[in-house]
């Protein structure tokens, strides 16, 4: 089916966080590249992002390891 994608912004000096429920659901996608924008407010800090699998079935595979990105200003 696709891949959930999740995040969550932080102040740059803040570690991703641990655990899978502080971050907010953004989308199911299907196809790349996906492009997620954010407002000014959010420039300069740090979008930490999740995905996981989901089949047609609905089930779902493993949390991604945490990429993290700083937002431009």
């Amino acid at each position: 089916m696709g891949a959930e994608i999740w995040v969550r912004l932080a102040p740059v000096a803040d570690p991703p966080p641990a655990d899978p429920a502080a971050f907010t659901f953004v989308a199911l996608d299907t196809r790349t590249p996906y492009v997620l924008d954010f407002d000014g407010p959010d420039g300069g800090r740090n979008a930490h992002y999740l995905l996981k699998w989901a089949n047609t079935r609905g089930e779902k595979g493993p949390w991604s390891e945490t990429a993290t990105a700083t937002v431009g200003a």
